[in-house]
């Protein structure tokens, strides 16, 4: 019992590695809705640098947001800023447990992480009920609500963020795929080479 929940606490780890990998591989390329045509890409292109690669509060060329709309970059940004730590803490991590204990944990990694991209589908099927939880958890005071003549709205209109997360499950089911093709052809090769 203690060994299953052991390799179910590694498969867990594994899990948020690569959830928050391509989560930030997303982070750092896809910066607008497929298909848009940008309005204000020098905007657009200082707004990304601030959130993902300033260390300090550099709104000089965020000056035309409200007060309201730089409060909410500064929270995305603290987000962001907590989401990356815990990517280098849980990849880390899932180095070492792949090291030591791939073959033990991948039928699980697979299967798991195919059932919660599965649930997350089923939660999709509301995406605006799903992003206001989302929004909720990690935003508190509705400080992430605003009209639609915002300039944050314009930038980042809800279809980006669908399509955000369209792009994070077909990247972890390309994962998982592979994974498994991984596995079938190198179980396949093992029982070639078997004496009977």
């Amino acid at each position: 019992m203690v060994k299953r929940l052991s390799f179910f606490l590694l498969t867990i780890i594994v899990l948020i590695s690569l959830y928050l990998s391509v989560f930030e591989l997303l982070l750092y390329s896809f910066h607008s809705p497929l298909g848009n045509t940008i309005k204000n890409p020098t905007l657009q292109e200082a707004t990304w640098t601030y959130l993902i690669h300033q260390k300090y509060m550099g709104f000089i060329e965020l000056d035309t947001y409200t007060i309201y709309e730089k409060r909410h970059l500064l929270d995305v940004k603290k987000v962001f800023e907590k989401t990356y730590d815990l990517w280098i803490i849980f990849t880390l991590l899932s180095v070492v447990i792949l090291l030591f204990f791939f073959k033990k944990i991948i039928k699980s990694v697979i299967a798991l992480g195919i059932s919660i991209n599965i649930l997350l589908i089923v939660f999709s099927l509301n995406f605006i009920k799903s992003f206001e939880l989302f929004h909720n958890l990690f935003f508190k005071n509705n400080s992430w609500i605003f009209s639609n003549d915002s300039l944050l709205i314009q930038l980042f209109p809800l279809h980006y963020f669908q399509e955000f997360f369209i792009l994070l499950l077909l990247l972890t089911f390309s994962i998982f795929i592979l994974l498994y093709m991984y596995r079938y052809l190198n179980a396949k090769n093992s029982t070639l080479f078997t004496i009977t």
